[in-house]
């Protein structure tokens, strides 16, 4: 009996090491200096983004998901990229204007000002959508709910290494505030502020490439912090970029074959299977486009 006790607490100790072993190498990985990817690079990785786009359009032309449109809007007009374009003109003929506006419109016509409900109408929403509606109609009413107040300060996301994008949706809703001339100007870039560096913080620990990662590095770098992104998390950004030109939610861990694999998802450890995740695919080619900006900056 004390024998099997102590092979139990030798193999639970084995096991820690190797656990311990392995994340902290993975987190070295994730902070080893190199250089910045070249604009030659970027743009290849970011053509072949667009290509996945193109070819699997009427894959996705029907997520309901507006912000992802909106991201493929804002990458085409970075980047003037004409195929990209034509995609994004088509969606819009397509789904955008054959519908009524909603609170979603000013994303894509920034005239527009939606007639705002009162804050019980917004009660099974996730606080960060409940914000993202206030940016995008900068409503007085709903500016002093306390939903509202509490996101335009830093420490909102008081778990945010549990909650991986509890942040960068922060941060995110801010940014609309800024683009929309919401008011509280000098607050809200002081807490943009506080916030990358909380972003920088997980970035540098949470070494996971796959959704949540790639909402950090953009949101660093839409928010004016490029000088604090590590060279390194963009070039793992581009190395997770599948075959195909999609990114995925998934940092392989084991290839279990028949194209499944076990590995780390923005949450939880999962098997799954490898495949193409337009939502990480809509943020990775926005980014794309905003870094060929930087970089060009550089040649």
């Amino acid at each position: 009996m004390k024998q099997s006790a102590r092979l139990l607490m030798l193999s639970a100790l084995i096991f820690s090491i190797i656990l311990s072993s392995y994340f902290f190498w993975r987190v070295w990985q994730n902070n080893i200096g190199t250089d910045t990817p070249s604009h030659a690079e970027i743009k290849q990785h970011f053509e072949q983004s667009v290509n996945w786009l193109k070819l699997n359009y009427n894959d996705v032309e029907n997520i309901r998901n507006p912000i992802l449109w909106w991201m493929i809007k804002q990458a085409a007009t970075n980047s003037n990229d004409k195929t990209l374009n034509d995609i994004f003109i088509n969606y819009k003929k397509t789904h955008l204007d054959t519908r009524p506006p909603n609170f979603s419109t000013p994303m894509f016509d920034k005239f527009y000002r939606p007639r705002m409900p009162g804050i019980e109408q917004f009660s099974k929403l996730h606080p960060y959508q409940t914000f993202f509606f206030y940016a995008l109609s900068c409503d007085k009413d709903l500016s002093s709910e306390p939903v509202i107040q509490q996101q335009m300060n830093p420490g909102f996301c008081s778990m945010h290494y549990l909650h991986p994008r509890c942040i960068t949706h922060q941060v995110m809703g801010l940014r609309f505030m800024q683009r929309y001339q919401c008011g509280y100007d000098e607050r809200v870039s002081s807490t943009i502020a506080s916030l990358q560096q909380d972003i920088n913080s997980e970035l540098t620990w949470d070494f996971r490439v796959g959704d949540a990662y790639i909402q950090r590095v953009l949101m660093l770098v839409d928010s004016g912090a490029y000088n604090r992104v590590k060279p390194v998390w963009i070039s793992h950004v581009l190395n997770a970029q599948n075959e195909d030109g999609s990114w995925d939610d998934l940092d392989p861990v084991l290839n279990l074959g028949n194209n499944k694999a076990f590995g780390f998802t923005s949450m939880l450890p999962k098997i799954k299977t490898i495949k193409a995740d337009f939502h990480a695919t809509a943020q990775g080619i926005w980014l794309l486009s905003l870094l060929l900006e930087e970089t060009r900056k550089d040649q």
